[in-house]
């Protein structure tokens, strides 16, 4: 398992792949290839997408790391490449794209993990149902509705990380976020009623 760096690592890290180390870029894909993919994952919806995506991020990353003015904003400059290849794809194939998601003590949150391990037999099918409906949830969302909501909920990103991210407005992102928890609650919530 890769190891994360702190930010004083990442910047001489990014540095060294910046003049041209490949060790160091092979470093910073490896620590960041695989939350890339479950970003783009869940903002397309399909593995093999967010395969292929994955992987021309890190080639437009590769080329363009020289002219990255600052080190220490590289994750934020690399999640927004990766956002960018995304929704570059969906215009390019000319796509349109009572649980309160964001309180972990309801207990559904654990099951919206990609890996949540000690799960029994029943807790694991509601886990992979769970996030069947979160992910058509996000199907329905427009895309400035999903990828924030992908990068606060799934990635952990504070506000103004994703501000950073987005190039948005502080306000814009608590918004949207919002508005993205409120249509992944309706689902939810239709859900547990087909349940019930």
């Amino acid at each position: 398992m890769p190891k994360e760096f702190n930010p004083q690592q990442l910047r001489k890290v990014v540095e060294r792949a910046q003049g041209g180390s490949i060790e160091d870029f092979q470093r910073l894909y490896e620590s960041f290839a695989k939350p890339i993919f479950n970003f783009i994952w869940r903002l397309s919806g399909s593995s093999q997408e967010a395969e292929d995506l994955t992987q021309e991020t890190f080639v437009k990353v590769h080329s363009e790391l020289p002219r990255l003015c600052d080190p220490a904003q590289f994750k934020y400059w690399l999640y927004r490449i990766a956002r960018n290849e995304v929704y570059q794809k969906l215009r390019r194939e000319q796509r349109t794209a009572m649980v309160s998601i964001d309180d972990e003590d309801t207990g559904y949150y654990e099951f919206l993990e990609d890996e949540t391990p000690g799960l029994n037999p029943e807790q694991a099918v509601l886990s992979g149902e769970l996030r069947s409906v979160v992910q058509r949830a996000l199907d329905a969302m427009t895309p400035k509705y999903r990828d924030v909501f992908v990068l606060a909920v799934f990635h952990r990103f504070s506000y103004e990380d994703i501000t950073r991210i987005v190039g948005r407005s502080l306000l814009s992102v608590k918004t949207d976020i919002y508005r993205a928890r409120l249509i992944v609650k309706d689902h939810l919530n239709e859900y547990l009623q087909r349940k019930s």
